[in-house]
């Protein structure tokens, strides 16, 4: 391995915690080590490490999480904020010294599990940076609780289908509402025929055959083709109210209909063959895609950087890309329209901070990392550091429209239903007042 590079600069943490002065990072005088001089958390608790070598790795790719710049500073990043406040909840009083893992060259010293293998019998140093827990990385070191989830995704490119069929113009009203459609408008026929019937509409004088006919036919040629006459005051309250509720429901079938037909749907576009997958590297992905697709190693192709990723999915150069959620989040938040995630593949036990085996900070640490977690911290450094909070496993997408059913126009039916029958009942009353007046003037003659 070659020779770690040490660092006589100024650090840059000190946005890790939004610019606290008592966070702030300087030069000390042992000259080669980033050391927070000014970190002045004072507390009564006895400090099994009051020196805290801190070593952070070195990333080319997804620096939101860890920021380490060109000059080999460690300016921050989300994991690194996570680890400053947790640093905030010991019981007692830790003075962090942050040191790049980097080479002579200011490139990355090693992989994580070298970084790791780095600290491995050094009772007071920690590796802060996005590490995944790992069976065969506890065997050497000691994690703390995570502070974020790390299912396995796969990226792809997304292929844009129209969601049309033969059948799509009928999707716009789920099978239940058709059926109450269409049986509300035989209802109203039905309400209209004994209407007209007990006025003595020619129309409805014929025999019954025709008569189911003129229950779905009359109200419709009423008011589109004026073959009908009305002759009941109160069939024409029905049929207005009739129209008012085909006319509503046209409507609002034309918008979700239109919703129907218009939406571009993405689909991913999963790869045949497991030869051509991309990585992140230097992470554990490429031992899992090697084990779980017996895939040979140069048929992988490790990528360093966001660009990259985008860049060999668009040329073909990988099939697919296999990472851990919070990556692939990141990466969908800049190029979400032509790629998409599918998954997970796998479930690992999530991103923490490492420490030495039997390190006398574990526990403590552990749980000063699950106040930080469940605190409103979380969320601000998220949306500080990510521009976004990060979604519950699911693919950002534009859903399908919902197919709307019978509860969406219950009530309406029910006022089409009971307006109909205070028609006839309105309509009876009115003809016996008419043949009590007719009665006896009849007897008087």
């Amino acid at each position: 391995m070659a020779s770690i590079r040490s660092q006589k600069s100024r650090a840059g943490c000190s946005g890790c915690l939004g610019g606290s002065p008592a966070l702030a990072f300087e030069e000390d005088s042992v000259g080669a080590d980033i050391i927070g001089t000014e970190w002045k958390i004072t507390k009564q608790g006895k400090s099994p490490c009051p020196t805290l070598v801190v070593w952070v790795p070195k990333k080319t790719v997804f620096t939101e999480l860890v920021n380490v710049n060109q000059q080999s500073k460690v300016e921050g990043g989300f994991s690194i904020a996570i680890f400053c406040y947790a640093l905030h909840k010991l019981p007692f009083s830790v003075r962090p010294i942050f040191k790049p893992f980097v080479n002579d060259k200011g490139e990355s010293n090693g992989t994580y599990d070298q970084l790791l293998h780095h600290i491995e019998g050094k009772t007071c140093e920690v590796v802060a940076g996005d590490v995944t827990v790992l069976a065969n990385r506890a065997q050497y070191v000691d994690f703390t609780s995570p502070y974020l989830s790390s299912e396995v995704y796969m990226l792809v490119r997304a292929s844009h289908e129209w969601n049309q069929t033969l059948w799509t113009f009928l999707k716009p009203f789920t099978w239940r509402l058709w059926i109450a459609i269409v049986g509300i408008c035989i209802y109203i026929g039905l309400a209209v025929a004994i209407l007209e019937y007990r006025v003595s509409n020619p129309k409805f004088t014929v025999p019954i055959r025709q008569k189911v006919v003129m229950i779905v036919w009359f109200p419709i040629s009423t008011f589109f083709f004026h073959e009908g006459k009305i002759l009941n005051k109160n069939t024409k309250v029905v049929l207005v109210m009739w129209l008012s509720m085909i006319f509503i429901i046209v409507q609002i079938f034309t918008a979700t209909l239109s919703a129907w037909l218009t939406l571009d749907q993405m689909y991913p576009k999963l790869p045949s063959s497991y030869e051509k997958i991309g990585y992140q590297n230097g992470s554990f992905i490429k031992d899992f895609i090697m084990k779980k697709y017996n895939c040979n190693e140069t048929k992988l192709v490790p990528l360093a950087s966001v660009e990259e990723y985008k860049n060999a999915l668009s040329s073909g150069r990988v099939n697919a890309i296999i990472d851990e959620h919070p990556y692939i989040e990141l990466f969908l938040a800049k190029y979400s329209s032509n790629y998409m995630k599918s998954g997970p593949i796998n479930q690992e036990s999530g991103i923490a901070f490492a420490l030495a085996r039997g390190s006398p900070l574990s526990q403590t640490f552990s749980k000063a990392v699950i106040n930080v977690t469940e605190s409103d911290i979380m969320m601000e450094m998220k949306k500080k550091y990510f521009g976004f909070l990060f979604p519950d496993g699911s693919q950002p997408n534009q859903a399908f429209p919902q197919s709307l059913d019978i509860q969406s126009f219950f009530g309406l039916f029910i006022f089409i239903v009971t307006l109909a029958i205070v028609a006839i009942i309105s309509s009876e009353v009115s003809l016996m007042r008419v043949n009590n007046k007719i009665l006896p003037i009849s007897n008087e003659k």
